[in-house]
């Protein structure tokens, strides 16, 4: 049976009922778990998750974390590199028979049991905490992080596993975007010869995409049939999250293409942008894109196209604007377009809001 991780926080009075809902919420719609969301909500400190974990199931904790600096080659040699990236776990010693194996989740008997069988070890289940497994998972398996923890205030003090965070370019002047205009990258040809050999594209009406709306079972589910349904029609569709000062790629489409590492994308919003803009406002975007860095530096991820006409809409929830829906075309008035998009973005945050439901019956 899964750990109720968030009942157990509020039973031990580490949150509240009302912290545990925002906790969920937040998970549904950025994704992760729910401990590493309410560490990032500055809620719990990484420790606390750590403790009740090991204190519920009778387990080790790691402490202090430092210790996962230095694990001997040999050890990390038994676990094989995709078991470890797909199960979040780390080979910390070995003792006799005995196999310390760090896990973000000790209470899965069902990777015990698949660890135990590939090393023909015991294994005894040490509880890390999730960012300090996505740090070890880097430095000794090079497993990429997620662009979560590449600027988490959580890794402050990552020198402890000898990391530095990757760091991205930041555009100062107009000379990004004089290379948007100039320039039509590999992504545009690829793009174009994928377009000649495309494969069939299923057709959403609005009502297919109600239908798979209302029985999303994950938020990728939500993106997926969003960003299809825009594909189908538009030259390009796309959905960003917005979580404090920064704008996230989530997915993209362009030319019934997927637009490979979208979700790699980072844009601040500290400076001008139309995507700092619909996030500040809470209000849809409909024009040209203006001379900004950080607007090229978004279109860059659209093949380095000036579209004429960009739409933006927003999705807001408690209050604030947590992800926006992107759309250009060729030939389409999307001023036409703009109820129709609308309509797509309620239907958007009331897909979260199920899933919001479902996640708080889980864990409470």
């Amino acid at each position: 049976m899964a750990i109720r991780i968030g009942e157990l926080l509020v039973r031990e009075n580490l949150i509240s009922t009302m912290q545990l809902e925002e906790g969920l919420k937040c998970q549904v719609i950025f994704g992760g778990r729910l401990g590493t969301n309410l560490i990032e909500m500055g809620l719990l400190e990484e420790t606390d998750i750590a403790r009740v974990l090991s204190k519920k199931l009778g387990v080790p904790f790691l402490d202090p974390p430092g210790l996962l600096m230095n694990i001997p080659g040999d050890i990390l040699s038994l676990i094989p590199r995709e078991y470890a990236a797909k199960y979040q776990i780390i080979p910390l010693r070995l003792e006799g028979r005995r196999l310390s194996l760090g896990m973000v989740d000790p209470s899965d008997l069902k990777v015990i049991d698949e660890i135990a069988f590939l090393t023909s070890y015991v294994i005894r289940p040490v509880v890390i905490p999730e960012v300090r497994i996505v740090l070890a998972l880097e430095k000794y398996y090079q497993v990429e992080r997620k662009l979560r923890y590449i600027h988490s205030p959580l890794l402050l003090d990552e020198e402890i596993l000898g990391s530095e965070p990757a760091a991205g370019p930041k555009p100062s002047d107009d000379a990004w975007y004089e290379e948007i205009e100039e320039l039509v990258d590999e992504n545009t040809a690829a793009m174009v010869d994928g377009e000649k050999q495309a494969d069939f594209f299923e057709r959403y009406t609005i009502d297919e995409v109600s239908r798979k709306l209302s029985a999303t079972s994950d938020r990728d589910d939500i993106a997926d049939t969003v960003v299809h349904y825009l594909g189908q029609t538009l030259f390009c569709g796309a959905m960003f999250l917005i979580r404090g000062d920064m704008a996230m790629g989530w997915k993209a489409i362009c030319r019934q293409k997927p637009v490979l590492a979208f979700d790699q994308l980072q844009i601040p919003l500290d400076e001008p942008s139309v995507l700092k803009t619909v996030k500040e406002t809470h209000s849809y975007y409909l024009g040209p894109v203006p001379r900004s860095p950080f607007n090229s530096m978004m279109l860059q991820e659209f093949g380095g196209r000036l579209p004429k006409t960009v739409l933006l809409v927003p999705l807001v929830m408690m209050g604030r604007t947590v992800g926006i829906i992107y759309a250009d075309d060729e030939d389409q008035a999307l001023n036409d377009y703009l109820p129709e998009m609308q309509r797509l973005a309620v239907k958007v945050i009331m897909a979260f809001e199920v899933l919001i439901l479902k996640n708080k019956i889980l864990q409470t």
